[in-house]
């Protein structure tokens, strides 16, 4: 799994510093789902709601416009 955040140019300093923590945040998320959830055609729209929420709620809910999916890879 990557990812990009779309962050204001005013908080990306600020959002940065949080990175270790919106790892953790995406890692625990991503752990804790069920690899037959997956399946589902709109199952990428909502790990990528869940996962934004989740940074908001860690970044700030201002600080963190979107997160874009840029690969993820199920072995």
């Amino acid at each position: 799994f990557r990812a990009e955040l779309e962050v204001p140019s005013a908080y990306r300093d600020e959002v940065a510093t949080l990175q270790p923590r919106v790892i953790d945040v995406l890692n625990s998320y991503l752990r804790a789902v069920d690899p037959g959830d997956l399946e589902d055609a709109s199952a990428l729209t909502r790990l990528r709601a869940q996962m934004l929420r989740r940074v908001q709620t860690v970044a700030g809910q201002d600080r963190v416009n979107d997160l874009l999916v840029m690969e993820f890879v199920l072995n």
